[in-house]
């Protein structure tokens, strides 16, 4: 799975992961990165500086708060997140 970012240079970075996800990692261009200092990085971003007017980080964490837990892809005992 693949997802072609909008705002970022250079034009065409994608970030993905693995589709049964066994590598623990996500993809950014280039780079491999844990999943666990992904979402340290994550965490960083949201929390590191005061909320401005219009802060897309308030529509994201209520994005995330909608989310909930369904059958994965792989069926079966698979589950994942989807809003």
């Amino acid at each position: 799975m693949s997802l072609l970012l909008s705002y970022s240079t250079p034009r065409g970075l994608e970030i993905k992961t693995h589709p049964k996800f066994i590598t623990k990692n996500v993809c950014l261009g280039d780079y491999e990165i844990n999943l666990r200092d992904f979402l340290a990085a994550v965490e960083y971003v949201l929390t590191n500086t005061d909320l401005e007017p219009r802060d897309p980080r308030l529509a994201f964490i209520k994005k995330i708060a909608e989310f909930r837990v369904i059958e994965g892809h792989a069926g079966g005992n698979s589950r994942r997140l989807s809003f």
